[in-house]
């Protein structure tokens, strides 16, 4: 039996699902985590896949050489030194095209060359390793192998090499694992092919750059980078503009952005417990700690950034704060209590916000999850004036909550009746903190009700093609001449 090729096959399998699924985290700094970029990257390496069948089919029946399958896995190693050296520079020119045509390009460029090499293996090892009658058996055996490989590929990179090495590393090792084989493979042939090595010196392991970053980390959701300038601390994700989450200002405990805003919908009916679905590195939780001091949950999926909102943002949690790692969505379901707000603030990490949480179905849950005067305010500073996608987002929430009022980035949604007149009424008898009165002034110089104005353009579970309405957002302001999309916030 012949050892080597079966575990070559093996090798092979297994990293071309290492460089799939790496390759998400690689292209998400710059392109988000859209279906889009999903696509080209399944679309290119299955095309790469089956191109490289077929070179190895072909080339199995012209030639007889053992030697040629590690000469082109070695090819396929240099092609991958080269890319590990220069692709951030790649994808960085590619940034500032559309989502669609850079991400595609992007994965081509990198990847679709060594996928076809990489898949020139296993019907080549099938030609060579039949004997008479036992074509099936050689076959299933190398393919069941390489099947394998790439089973404890995608395990291990998902599970253990992008979670606890990241991308970039898991990237390099991967590639150093091709070249082993690949001189392993020809050392039967020249005992001089371990000098190969010799050429790959100058290919050393460097971490990926965060000089500009204040810190830089990468989690099992996002690349993590905490910024500072003008005496204030952003949270970035992905390296994608925009932020997630801000620092206070130390004596005023305001940030000068979105948050602020979201604080009026303390004061309508006097809250006493919060939820917060996105809450990022805690800015609006420590904002109402320190205004309300009234109980606060919030939700985020990364946990990673929650520490990161510990070291970095001043958020320390007491007895009426609690954090739940998981979806918002998730949450909603097994969620018991009644909550008199709740914000919702969730980003993917990137512009693209995740389509179920824009649903008819999870408006329902949100609504079922408030108190009898509960109240739902929902950042929408995203989502710009007269666009298809914010016109289906507010006829998707009223649908479900009727009495909807929008601010100028704020959509406050109440449960039960509720008209502009009460909500004065009610502001003016509360007891509202000094610095939140300019905030609720021009909050209530601009709010409007939000009537529904077709009742089929809503967003449901089985319809909600969010993504592609981002993307034509995208590219009109890219026509505009407005680059890298627009801003979550201001960002300096």
């Amino acid at each position: 039996m012949n050892y080597m090729e079966y575990i070559t096959c093996f090798i092979t399998g297994f990293a071309v699902l290492v460089f799939e699924l790496a390759s998400f985290r690689l292209l998400a700094p710059y392109f988000g985590v859209s279906s889009y970029v999903t696509g080209s990257i399944i679309n290119t390496i299955l095309l790469a896949l089956s191109i490289g069948y077929v070179l190895g089919g072909y080339a199995a029946d012209k030639y007889k050489s053992a030697r040629l399958p590690y000469l082109v896995i070695l090819g396929s190693t240099i092609y991958l030194f080269l890319i590990y050296a220069v692709y951030p520079q790649i994808l960085q020119s590619l940034s500032f095209r559309s989502v669609i045509f850079g991400s595609s390009t992007a994965i081509l460029s990198m990847f679709f060359i060594p996928m076809v090499l990489l898949a020139f293996i296993p019907p080549y090892f099938i030609k060579l390793l039949a004997h008479k009658n036992h074509v099936g058996k050689a076959a299933g055996g190398i393919f069941s192998l390489s099947t394998v490989g790439s089973i404890i590929g995608g395990i291990a990179t998902t599970f253990i090499f992008i979670p606890h090495l990241g991308s970039r590393i898991t990237f390099f090792l991967t590639v150093i694992l091709l070249l082993v084989i690949s001189v392993a493979g020809l050392w039967r042939f020249t005992k001089l092919s371990p000098l190969l090595l010799l050429l790959f010196i100058p290919f050393k392991f460097v971490s990926a750059n965060t000089s500009d970053f204040l810190y830089s980390t990468e989690s099992e959701y996002n690349i993590i980078m905490v910024t500072e300038a003008h005496g204030q601390r952003f949270l970035r994700l992905n390296k994608l503009w925009g932020h997630h989450s801000k620092s206070l200002n130390p004596e005023t405990k305001l940030s000068g952005d979105y948050y602020d805003e979201l604080l009026v919908a303390q004061l309508f009916f006097g809250a006493k417990n919060t939820l917060i679905l996105g809450n990022a590195a805690g800015t609006s939780m420590m904002q109402i700690r320190h205004f309300f001091g009234t109980h606060v949950d919030g939700v985020e999926i990364d946990p990673v950034i929650t520490e990161v909102g510990k070291e970095f943002f001043g958020l320390v949690l007491d007895d009426k704060m609690r954090i739940y790692h998981e979806d918002a969505r998730t949450y909603l379901i097994k969620n018991q209590e009644k909550y008199d707000v709740i914000y919702v603030d969730i980003f993917a990490g990137s512009a693209y916000v995740p389509f179920h949480v824009t649903t008819v179905e999870f408006f329902e849950l949100v609504k079922k999850a408030l108190s009898e005067n509960g109240v739902m305010a929902i950042n929408l500073h995203f989502y710009p004036p007269g666009s298809e996608l914010k016109e289906y987002i507010l006829n998707t929430i009223a649908t479900v909550f009727p009495y909807s009022f929008l601010s100028q980035h704020i959509l406050y949604s109440f449960k039960n009746t509720t008209s502009l007149q009460e909500l004065r009424v009610s502001l003016n008898r509360k007891k509202i903190p000094l610095s939140l009165w300019p905030i609720a002034s021009r909050t209530f110089q601009k709010i409007r009700k939000v009537k529904l104005t077709a009742a089929e353009k809503i967003f449901t579970d089985d319809y909600a093609p969010v993504e592609s309405m981002t993307y034509e957002v995208l590219r009109e302001l890219r026509i505009l001449g407005i680059d890298r999309g627009i801003p979550l916030t201001q960002t300096p």
